[in-house]
Parts: C-alpha cells; sequence; structure tokens
C-alpha cells in the first residue's frame, strides 16, 4: 500500500483489494483486520480518525493481513471468534464456531430447564463453543468436552480454561469408539454433539474457506450419517433414564438422523430452528 495515506484511504485500499478477490463481505473483512492493525474499533472509530496519517508499519501489517485474508479465513487471522458472547481462541485445525449453532445449545438448553446442576456430556467438541456456552447459561452445569484431534484440543484446553469456570473438563477421545475408550463412565442429564457431517464426497465443492478448516470436522462419512449412528448406538446408553440427546444436523440429513434416533428408542423427537428458519437442532428423549 501507498505510503502517506490518511487512515480512511488506507481502509478503503484494503477493502477494495478483498473486494477485486470476490470475498463476500470486503468492507466487514477490511475493518476487523484495521482494527486489528492500528486499534482504531469499528466505522465510528474510523470517522473520527480517518482523516488523520496511517502509521507506516501499522500499514504495512494492515497490507499483510489483507493478503492473507484473500487465502485464509477472518476467524484464523484474528485468532478469536465471538460464540454467545464469548471470545473464544480459533485458528488453524480447528472448526469456526457459527451463529447457526446457537439452535443446538437453545435445544439442550430447553430440555435441561428445571435441573440445577445437570450432567452434559458435549462430543465432537472442537472450540468447546457448545458446551461452553450451556456452562454459562446454565451456572450449576457440569460438562465433559471430548474431542479427538489434538489440534483442536489445544484451543478446547486455552477456551476451557479461559470461559469454563472450573465446571467443564476436557478428554482426549474418539466418539467412533466406545466411551471407556475415554475414559468416560456414569450416567449424564445431556448429551450434544455437533459432529461431522458433510458427506465426503461433497466436500470438495464446499466453499475454499470451509475446505480451510479441518476435514476431521467436516467429513461425516458417505452419507453424513456417520457420527450420527456412532452416537446413538455407543453414546446413547450413558444418558439417565429420560435424558436428551441433542444434535446439530445439516439442512438435508434431516430425515435420515430421525430415523437413527428412532432406531435407537428415541422419543419426543423436535427440532429448534436457527436463524435462517431451517431445522438445525434435533433432540429426543432416551426411556428405559
Amino acid at each position: 500500500m501507498t505510503t502517506g495515506c490518511t487512515l480512511r484511504e488506507t481502509y478503503e485500499r484494503g477493502k477494495n483489494q478483498l473486494s477485486r478477490a470476490g470475498l463476500q463481505s470486503p468492507a466487514f473483512d477490511a475493518l476487523c483486520l484495521f482494527e486489528s492493525a492500528f486499534g482504531i474499533v469499528g466505522r465510528a472509530g474510523l470517522a473520527v480518525h480517518g482523516g488523520e496519517p496511517a502509521d507506516p508499519a501499522r500499514a504495512a501489517v494492515f497490507e499483510n493481513l489483507i493478503l492473507r485474508r484473500t487465502r485464509e479465513p477472518l476467524q484464523y487471522i484474528l485468532g478469536r471468534w465471538e460464540f454467545d458472547g464469548m471470545e473464544l481462541r480459533v485458528g488453524e485445525g480447528v472448526l469456526v464456531p457459527r451463529e447457526d449453532t446457537l439452535a443446538l445449545v437453545e435445544g439442550a438448553c430447553a430440555a435441561l430447564s428445571g435441573k440445577p446442576s445437570p450432567k452434559i456430556l458435549d462430543l465432537c467438541a472442537g472450540s468447546g463453543a457448545v458446551g461452553l456456552a450451556i456452562a454459562r447459561r446454565i451456572p450449576g452445569a457440569q460438562v465433559i468436552c471430548v474431542e479427538k484431534s489434538s489440534e483442536a484440543l489445544r484451543y478446547l484446553r486455552l477456551n476451557t480454561e479461559e470461559f469454563g469456570g472450573g465446571r467443564v473438563r476436557c478428554r482426549e477421545g474418539d466418539v467412533l469408539l466406545s466411551p471407556e475408550a475415554s475414559g468416560i463412565t456414569g450416567t449424564f442429564d445431556c448429551i450434544v454433539s455437533n459432529p461431522p457431517y458433510i458427506p465426503a464426497a461433497d466436500i470438495e465443492g464446499l466453499a475454499w474457506e470451509v475446505r480451510c478448516e479441518p476435514r476431521m470436522a467436516l467429513d461425516g462419512g458417505s452419507d453424513g450419517l456417520l457420527f450420527y449412528r456412532a452416537i446413538c448406538g455407543l453414546w446413547k446408553p450413558l444418558l439417565c433414564d429420560g435424558g436428551t440427546l441433542a444434535f446439530e444436523i445439516g439442512y438435508d440429513i434431516r430425515e435420515g438422523v430421525v430415523a437413527i434416533m428412532e432406531e435407537n428408542r428415541l422419543c419426543h423427537i423436535g427440532a429448534v430452528k436457527d436463524f435462517g428458519g431451517i431445522d438445525r437442532c434435533i433432540f429426543g428423549t432416551a426411556v428405559s
């Protein structure tokens, strides 16, 4: 970027570069990176300080961030991403928390209403977004988060330390194996999971930013239902009588997930819609 520019001109150059690269939200992305480089917050800060000269060293940092944005997800560059009031740590190797996943949090919390100290198991926990959000909404909750990926575990542990309040624990474990193999025993009032659910053959057709995220967090097997079968078959027995199993689902696998849940004797099956009006959380009740 040219030296001698004002802050506003520097921002505009970055925004235009992202726009030419075909990014969907160049203004928002450039503003986030501008804040990271210059410490000036939001459009209001840019409006107040925009006429001031841009420090060349900070402008160089901003230019580098803009270049990175053309090949990396914004969330990985920033290193943190907001989810349910928490600025969670994220980066290469962990799935980025998405607003639609709040449907899973809301479905689980509704099912746990009236239980002051529920025990919750979060499978395929990733960054810990779901388990941590439930723990924050239910102050007496005790949560165990299970994650296989060593890269994701690093972020899970950092987020748990910062936001878990001593009530969220992490375990390394493979959801496709028995709970005992992960050292998980006892019973739980609720099991939640946002598992991989993209059919393997569809992954290469996803947007490039999504393909930057770990394949392990996306690949749901040949039909996208691999983890739903495993969780219902292997982990559902850990639910107490009347406990709830709640999943996040993709928009096109609802019927398949419901069929698996019914085959595993889950009843009172219901759904919670995301902000786009799509069924995003499917839940059911375990009965003896």
